[in-house]
């Protein structure tokens, strides 16, 4: 279901996790701590710019971090959840990804004092095979779900899943509640061919040209609707250790980063996932 938004109010989301969070959390102790040095620039550049956004923090930060989550939450923006270990749920039994969302839960709403409503799946995973994750998430009260990026990659993707915020739930499920939410990642459908290109950010953000971008969200957001952008704070921390247990893109033009992402702040208008669904219901 592909219905009107709110064109001058994007969403931005950020998932906060370290730079080494996507290989086996075994491995982390091995390596450098940057993500406060890293997220306190996201949060400086929000401020100047004056924009919100959703943090999805990972539960493991959270942990290890938790004046980090408070200095956010202070500044006005949503803490949701990124899981605790950032294993991609394709990896996950149903148990474990159960396990691993109520043990970051837990870890958040005990430092926010707060009810955790939004939730992020590592890399994306929600694709059709683990549909099952949906109705895990509300089954622990939580009201929506920005995971599902509408394109084919090989890790991630659903790619005829609609563009815009859409109620979700496993198909099997014949009692789906309409209230709980899918917030789908921005792509872009090229006229003609209808193919879906990534434009959320991250990766997306450093690979393509300012412009293109822009052009991209501007005719989202002509079209009366939402755009959707993301970012991870390593991604513009140009004194990240280099490792060869990255591939290139980990690491592709991150000095590009910033300045893209400053841009993007100053020529759109963003705020949390949680207040524009406040704005979206009370305008239903």
């Amino acid at each position: 279901m592909e219905r009107p938004y709110f064109p001058t109010k994007n969403i931005l989301q950020i998932d906060v996790e370290d730079w080494y969070c996507d290989l086996d959390i075994n491995e982390w102790g091995g390596y450098e701590n940057r993500v406060v040095l890293a997220t306190d620039k996201i949060l400086s550049i929000l401020k100047e710019t004056d924009n919100k956004a959703t943090f999805f923090i990972l539960g493991y930060v959270a942990e290890k971090f938790p004046e980090l989550v408070k200095k956010i939450e202070k500044q006005g923006h949503e803490i949701a959840s990124h899981g605790y270990s950032h294993k991609r749920i394709t990896l996950q039994t149903q148990e474990d990804f159960e396990k691993d969302l109520l043990k970051s839960i837990a870890i958040l709403e005990k430092i926010t004092g707060k009810k955790i409503k939004g939730y992020r799946a590592p890399q994306f995973t929600i694709i059709k095979e683990t549909l099952w994750a949906i109705d895990i998430l509300k089954k622990h009260g939580l009201e929506y779900d920005s995971s599902v990026f509408p394109v084919r990659t090989p890790l991630y993707g659903i790619p005829d899943a609609p563009l815009y915020p859409y109620a979700i739930g496993n198909k099997q499920d014949k009692d789906v509640s309409k209230d709980f939410l899918e917030v789908p990642l921005s792509v872009y459908k090229i006229p003609f061919i209808k193919k879906n290109i990534p434009i959320a950010g991250g990766f997306y953000l450093r690979f393509f040209p300012y412009f293109f971008l822009n052009y991209a969200i501007k005719k989202i957001n002509k079209s009366g609707n939402v755009a959707v952008c993301y970012i991870h704070p390593w991604e513009l921390d140009i004194g990240m250790p280099k490792i060869n247990k990255f591939k290139w893109y980990h690491y592709y033009n991150i000095k590009s980063a910033e300045h893209k992402f400053r841009k993007l702040l100053k020529d759109f208008k963003f705020i949390s996932t949680e207040d524009w669904i406040e704005i979206f219901k009370k305008n239903e």
